[in-house]
């Protein structure tokens, strides 16, 4: 019986130790940022990033819209609700600058103020990244 329960010991040690710690001071992996909606992954948050870099160079609505709901607006409401977890005020100015770039799909066409929209975009979702601890890519030159 003794061999069984040393066994057992060992066995549950072995295990803890094959566990790891994530290095800082916490035991196990380090979960990604989460808010209301779900976490937000690094990989998530790139494809929106690189959605909202194609979108500066949108000339259609219709396309720049597409662009905009396939790649980067969902995530940009995870992104925020993560954000607010951690920092209103990132969280407020993403959500503002995402009502201005969808403000600017509604119309017929793009307005001429589009591309600095969407710029606006892409530093307040970069701000918000920052905030909760996630890098976004660089816009491809």
């Amino acid at each position: 019986m003794p061999r069984l329960i040393v066994a057992t010991l060992l066995a549950s040690a072995l295990v803890a130790a094959a566990c790891g710690s994530n290095g800082d001071g916490s035991d196990g992996p380090s979960a990604p940022p989460s808010g209301a909606l779900g976490p937000v992954t690094a990989e998530a948050a790139a494809e929106a990033v690189r959605g909202l870099c194609d979108l500066v160079s949108a000339t259609g609505r219709a396309g720049a819209e597409a662009t905009f709901l396939d790649r980067s607006h969902e995530t940009l409401h995870v992104i925020a609700a993560a954000t607010e977890e951690r920092n209103r005020d990132a969280a407020a100015d993403l959500l503002e600058a995402k009502q201005r770039v969808e403000a600017d799909l509604a119309g017929a066409d793009l307005p001429p103020d589009f591309p600095s929209d969407v710029e606006a975009l892409i530093r307040a979702t970069r701000g918000a990244l920052e905030a909760i601890g996630l890098e976004a890519p660089a816009c491809p030159a």
